[in-house]
């Protein structure tokens, strides 16, 4: 199957939590996760990619840098920061036909002022280029998924994408 096609059916998928829309592949804080319904389930096992990269993030001085994100997006007096991406790593993966965590697809953990981006793809390498402008902070963190959050990836190929956060942006 050519990688548009295979992009598209892996995107289609169901998951077989019962909830409206939700899909069959996801990333977060705890892996690359594969739930198919049953009935679209593939016959064996599918290898994408997954391109990680680190977030240095700094608080936005007068000059400007090369991306900047709020911290809140519906606060005027938030600070902004500056992020670079650095590539990490590429290892291929696979998914399916069962269920389960991708082995080795956990994002790594944040420190101070480093998160990082996980994004799962088939076909050609996800570049720095591709990557978000707009990387919104969180307000707060959970326990569960240690605060990653969504991110839409719109290279061609792109299946999904979470953003692990820096634990410590007060003092970047």
């Amino acid at each position: 199957m050519d990688t548009g096609k295979l992009a598209r059916y892996l995107t289609g998928l169901k998951s077989t939590s019962g909830s409206y829309g939700s899909k069959a592949l996801t990333i977060d804080g705890d892996g690359l996760n594969f739930r198919p319904e049953q009935t679209e389930r593939p016959c064996g096992a599918v290898e994408v990619r997954l391109s990680r990269f680190w977030v240095d993030m700094t608080r936005k001085s007068d000059a400007a840098g090369p991306r900047t994100s709020p911290t809140a997006p519906t606060s005027p007096t938030a600070p902004t920061y500056e992020f670079r991406y650095t590539l990490m790593d590429r290892p291929s993966l696979s998914v399916g036909p069962q269920d389960g965590i991708a082995e080795g697809s956990v994002p790594p953990d944040s420190t101070g002022c480093r998160g990082s981006l996980s994004v799962v793809h088939v076909g050609h390498d996800i570049t720095i280029d591709e990557l978000p402008d707009d990387l919104q902070m969180p307000t707060s963190f959970t326990a569960a998924g240690r605060g990653a959050m969504d991110v839409k990836v719109e290279a061609e190929g792109s299946l999904a994408a979470t953003f692990v956060p820096p634990s410590g942006t007060s003092f970047c």
